[in-house]
């Protein structure tokens, strides 16, 4: 009889240390899935450093031209830089808003002779300005970087065609 008791305890113990197990493997995996659903992957990136650039940093073509230097804007890029060539390309970078931007660029190219013209937004850009003088023309287009809260500038000039060139 002692047998039969210690052998139905024994038993008792197995099963009852197999659903605790059971459990708690079940509340470790739940508790697992939550932590890792908890987890966020967090992408860290350098805050922009803008090193405004001067007059000397944007091509003389674009200088000679009459194009205005917008101040705390850092030059990051430059294609061509003969406007002879048909087209000069410069990219920038700055923290000012699109607003700023636009108020920059309208109050000094139109001091500067050249007129303000109608532009469609092209896909990918948040602003796109457009400016024209006799004999060229100058596009502006601006993307927005919402996560670092800066501006991404492109700048085109070209020399304008006239019919009777032609």
């Amino acid at each position: 009889m002692k047998i039969y008791y210690i052998l139905c305890l024994s038993i008792l113990a197995v099963f009852t240390s197999c659903g605790n197990n059971s459990k708690s493997n079940h509340d470790t995996a739940a508790g697992e899935e939550s932590a890792q659903e908890e987890i966020k992957t967090q992408y860290l990136r350098e805050p922009v450093d803008i090193v405004p650039s001067t007059g000397e940093d944007y091509p003389k073509s674009l200088i000679d031209v009459g194009f205005p230097v917008i101040p705390d804007t850092e030059v990051t890029s430059v294609g061509n830089t003969e406007i002879e060539n048909g087209t000069v390309v410069m990219q920038m970078e700055t923290l000012k808003n699109i607003d700023q931007i636009k108020e920059f660029y309208d109050k000094e190219m139109v001091a500067k002779g050249w007129k303000i013209k109608d532009m469609k937004i092209f896909q990918g850009a948040d602003a796109a300005y457009s400016y024209r003088n006799e004999d060229y023309s100058a596009r502006i287009l601006v993307i927005n970087d919402k996560v670092q809260d800066f501006r991404k500038l492109a700048v085109t000039l070209n020399n304008r065609v006239k019919i009777e060139d032609y």
